[in-house]
């Protein structure tokens, strides 16, 4: 009884969808016929009201012409003409529409470690919005963090360098045009970084994050508000630098000077640092195009190697990687922050760009500065 109860709801809130909610061409000519249709209907009624009271007599009559019922016939024949139109129109859009999504595959990439999004996983999120084919890819490394801290960056490393080929595997049979990636994780800064660096722009990516205060996932659907970086430059330059990044939070400037005490350090930070400052594509695109910018620049300067340090939500992060070109801008190595660890900095991923050499775990070597 409840599963037909519950069919039963389901066909009703469909065919109102369908109904009144959905937006197209053809349902617009449907509603247009349906209303005339009715205006017709009730136009072509004899209409007699009477009312009688002690002293008092009303009648209302009313009965159509010939003329008039000429035109309403016209009227009744044009709405159920445009009715039956609308409906033969909209099921030949619903078909080729059906046609294109046979073709089309959205593989979903959720990145999971530093909370536990199981209970909600990105692939429901996206399937639910999705008519065609929904495949997941899920890179879990939970296994490896201890109390939000990661134990073995080298074999969650691992891993994500099998990404790209389990994507493949899953869209071999499809063309490049048909597919699409759909990317959100929580996971350590570094490795949000190297994903958009190993996908880069080979295919549609849309970038998902967890809202914390909604405990789900989440859209970029916000305006761009304009924001810009505030940058701080060193006086002197050298082949390695120091690129800290603030955006959600501020970088922790005395650890930076502590773990990088003989190189210079860039600062490029948001004016309001917040961990819902984020939620604009537009503003994501903008700034990752600011960051290479400022990359290219260093280039310009003799740099070699980056050290990057990086305070920002999981999409940017994966954005920046995006960003990031493997081929002409300097080596790039991006550091995990632990803030109750002796060193706060204590391992990066080296990112180097000659041909046959692979990223590696790097840890950081304490120096004391007196």
């Amino acid at each position: 009884m409840s599963k037909m109860k519950h069919a039963v709801s389901y066909f009703i809130k469909k065919a109102a969808d369908w109904l009144f909610r959905k937006r197209s061409p053809a349902l617009l000519v449907f509603r247009s016929g349906v209303c005339l249709i009715l205006a017709t209907v009730v136009g072509g009624w004899t209409v007699s009201v009477v009312y009688s009271d002690v002293g008092q007599f009303l009648e209302l009559n009313y009965q159509s012409s010939n003329t008039t019922q000429l035109f309403l016939s016209l009227g009744f024949f044009l709405g159920v003409t445009a009715t039956i139109f609308g409906v033969v129109w909209e099921y030949q859009i619903f078909r080729d529409e059906r046609k294109r999504n046979e073709k089309k595959k959205t593989i979903v990439l959720e990145q999971r470690g530093l909370v536990d999004t199981s209970d909600t996983p990105l692939y429901e999120f996206v399937k639910n919005k999705c008519s065609w084919q929904v495949d997941s890819i899920v890179n879990d490394i939970r296994e490896r963090i201890i109390d939000n801290v990661i134990t073995r960056p080298d074999l969650a490393l691992v891993k994500l360098s099998h990404i790209k080929t389990s994507i493949s595997e899953k869209t071999a049979q499809y063309a490049a045009s048909d597919i699409s990636i759909a990317y959100g994780g929580i996971f350590p800064i570094p490795f949000s970084f190297y994903a958009g660096y190993l996908l880069d722009d080979e295919s549609q990516i849309t970038r998902f994050d967890w809202d914390r205060d909604l405990s789900s996932w989440r859209e970029l659907d916000e305006g761009d508000d304009g924001e810009e970086f505030v940058i701080e430059r060193p006086e002197r330059t050298a082949k390695t630098v120091v690129l800290a990044v603030s955006i959600s939070y501020p970088v922790d400037r005395l650890a930076i000077s502590t773990v990088f005490p003989d190189q210079p350090i860039h600062y490029l930070s948001l004016p309001s640092l917040d961990r819902n400052n984020h939620w604009a594509k537009g503003k994501q695109d903008r700034l990752s195009g600011d960051f290479f910018e400022y990359c290219k620049s260093l280039l310009g300067l003799g740099v070699e190697n980056i050290h990057l340090i990086l305070a920002s939500q999981n999409s940017i992060a994966f954005r920046l990687g995006q960003t990031y070109d493997k081929r002409n801008l300097p080596n790039i190595s991006v550091y995990q922050y632990e803030r109750h660890q002796s060193i706060k900095y204590p391992w990066c991923l080296r990112i180097p760009h000659k041909v046959g050499v692979t990223p590696i775990i790097v840890d950081t070597e304490f120096k004391h500065v007196a």
